[in-house]
């Protein structure tokens, strides 16, 4: 079982970490569109409009068998409409800059920590932006384990993320569950559910409200030469406060080198 088979639209790969001297580039599109924004107390309401389309490029660099490095980047364009707000935006997304650290590993299984510094982007509307409001530090554990059968490969990959701002309080929480099957070399399907929770915070002199988001991304990847693959899928925000109902679609292209 290799790296980066737990990938979608907020590319970011698994608990494989690469080998020394080798690693991989995932690139992805995104479009979305939401009719709906989730208030305070979870209901979703009628929103005049949102859309968004994304570009974003993951990278991983083996240093050593235990190490490896790992940025991501991406450039978004979205439009926000709501009945007393209209935003609209073009700009960078979030960048992260960090390492991964293999902490165990055997046949089928592996467990690792990432320390990144997460770049804010310049988003001041936080009702399209979970987990925003500045510059911040995330410490990530992530756990792997894949298991071959008659009828095909079996895999798991489990995250859970905490960030901080400022290192004196917890600004915010990310998880994610992806569970994939492989019935051939060639084919990849794959569910994967993704919780965000952001704290309240201060932005520009005002207080924005405490955000949940959870949401449900399906896709299907084939290799179409020897380390590469193509991926497509849909996803949908299932749950959210203070959030909006994004639907969306997305390719992606994995290289290992």
């Amino acid at each position: 079982m290799s790296s980066g088979l737990c990938l979608s639209v907020e590319a970011f790969a698994g608990a494989w970490n690469q080998r020394a001297g080798e690693g991989q580039v995932i690139s992805t599109s995104s479009w979305s569109q939401a009719g709906q924004i989730y208030t305070d107390d979870f209901d979703a309401v009628p929103l005049q409009g949102f859309s968004k389309t994304e570009t974003r490029l993951y990278l991983e660099q083996g240093v050593t068998d235990w190490l490896t490095l790992v940025g991501n980047g991406g450039f978004q364009t979205l439009s926000f409409r709501d009945v007393d707000s209209r935003f609209d935006f073009e700009g960078l997304d979030d960048l992260e800059l960090g390492f991964q650290v293999k902490t165990y590993a055997r046949e089928g299984l592996a467990t690792s920590i990432r320390l990144s510094y997460i770049f804010d982007d310049a988003i001041d509307n936080l009702a399209v932006d979970v987990i925003g409001g500045g510059d911040q530090l995330e410490l990530r554990a992530l756990i792997g384990q894949s298991r071959e059968t008659l009828i095909g490969d079996f895999f798991y990959d489990a995250q859970f993320a905490l960030r901080s701002e400022s290192l004196d309080r917890l600004d915010g929480i990310q998880s994610a569950l992806t569970l994939g099957f492989k019935p051939t070399e060639r084919w990849l399907a794959m569910v994967q559910t993704y919780g965000n929770h952001a704290n309240d915070q201060t932005v520009d002199g005002f207080i924005a409200p405490e955000q949940f988001q959870l949401s449900i991304n399906l896709s299907l990847a084939r290799q179409y030469k020897p380390g590469r693959y193509i991926q497509i899928g849909t996803g949908q925000t299932v749950l959210g406060r203070n959030i909006v109902k994004e639907k969306s679609l997305f390719i992606g292209i994995w290289t290992d080198y």
